[in-house]
């Protein structure tokens, strides 16, 4: 089979840009998509290593499996080991899974070609970015749809900070709600602190109302100002960065929870929106 290095970075960027996106979602750590487009762009580079002139089984697969720990590495960072090696595990194993799905194609088919979890297949390039926007369209489509159908549900959620948690609150997804850290770009978490203000530590709890009322050369804790824009105007709230958060079992991070002294609804403890809920 004659194979055309065009093609054969394309195929591996898209199964490398989705194989990422479903070790993230697997593990249920945060990501950035920024990141996972680069690390996809790194393994689809990485496979013009079939084209080397020599062959070495234990050869092939340890560049196979430092590339995939080094796609792990770009996509997610190594904010801790555990962390690192089960994304990193997860992603190996669902690239050793696909192999094995591709391989049982390629006896059917002399199109398809695979060599130590690279793939390639013999079609027109233009055809094959015609099918990729199809599928896209779909996903995008399928979000859409799985997010009206899940919006306005509450989640079972505990958020676990340095010193302190808060545990089995009731959260509230909503499509619509978009508030991000400005300057990181984290996601936002908002409680009411009118509900939870007796689970919190009275410094935090002070330094809360400290910031709630302006008072900000009295505030003891450190907090990040989250900005906020809405109909009814705009303003600034304090948040605390969160060690983890568990919604409905799953856990996320890189989470700032903000404080708000408003009642958010009846019987609701949080808000979150569409980039966390895409997490879980």
């Amino acid at each position: 089979m004659v194979i055309y290095a065009d093609v054969l970075l394309i195929i591996n960027f898209i199964v490398s840009y989705f194989l990422l996106l479903a070790a993230a979602v697997v593990s249920g750590y945060t990501y950035s998509r920024k990141r996972i487009i680069i690390s996809a762009v790194s393994g689809a580079v990485s496979c013009l290593y079939i084209f080397a002139p020599f062959e070495t089984g234990l050869l092939d697969l340890a560049v196979k499996l430092l590339s995939l720990a080094l796609c792990s590495f770009i996509a997610f960072g190594v904010k801790n080991k555990k962390k690192f090696f089960i994304q990193t595990l997860v992603y190996i194993l669902l690239n050793a899974l696909l192999t094995g799905i591709i391989a049982a194609v390629s006896l059917k088919s002399s199109a398809v070609y695979h060599n130590n979890m690279f793939f390639y297949l013999d079609v027109n390039p233009v055809l094959l970015v015609v099918i990729s926007a199809f599928i896209y369209v779909i996903l995008v489509l399928t979000e859409l749809i799985a997010d009206k159908v899940s919006a306005h549900k509450c989640f079972k959620m505990d958020i676990v900070f340095k010193n302190f948690q808060l545990q089995n609150m009731s959260a509230f997804y909503d499509s619509g709600f978009r508030v991000k850290d400005i300057v990181s770009n984290k996601d936002v978490i908002i409680v009411s602190y009118v509900k939870l203000e007796k689970f919190l530590p009275e410094e935090v709890r002070d330094s809360i109302e400290k910031f709630i009322m302006q008072k900000y050369d009295e505030v003891k804790c450190m907090f990040v100002p989250v900005i906020f824009n809405t109909l009814t105007g705009e303003g600034m709230l304090p948040s605390m960065k969160a060690e983890y958060v568990r919604i409905n079992g799953k856990i996320t991070d890189n989470i700032l929870v903000a404080f708000t002294a408003s009642e958010l609804s009846e019987n609701v403890d949080a808000i979150f929106g569409m980039s966390l809920r895409r997490r879980l």
